[in-house]
């Protein structure tokens, strides 16, 4: 679907523990996630810190959105 959405002009930050997936669906910015079991978030940290850590990611995620790329990029 990443494809898809991506040749429509609209641009995809997949965000993912496993790049290889991310590639795979044809995602061109892959943001790397925290653990398989919890993408965006961790439940062993205190409540705030999980916060700054999801906050972080979809930060990442966005500017990944506004960064040109020729193909999958891994952006961390």
């Amino acid at each position: 679907m990443a494809k898809e959405f991506e040749a429509a002009g609209i641009p995809v930050a997949y965000i993912t523990a496993l790049d290889a997936l991310g590639q795979s669906v044809g995602a061109n910015r892959i943001v790397r996630g925290k653990a398989i079991t919890n993408v965006v978030g961790d439940p062993n940290l205190r409540p705030a810190e999980e916060r700054k850590l999801r906050k972080d990611l979809v930060r990442t995620a966005l500017e990944a959105l506004q960064t040109p790329v020729e193909g999958p990029s891994i952006l961390a």
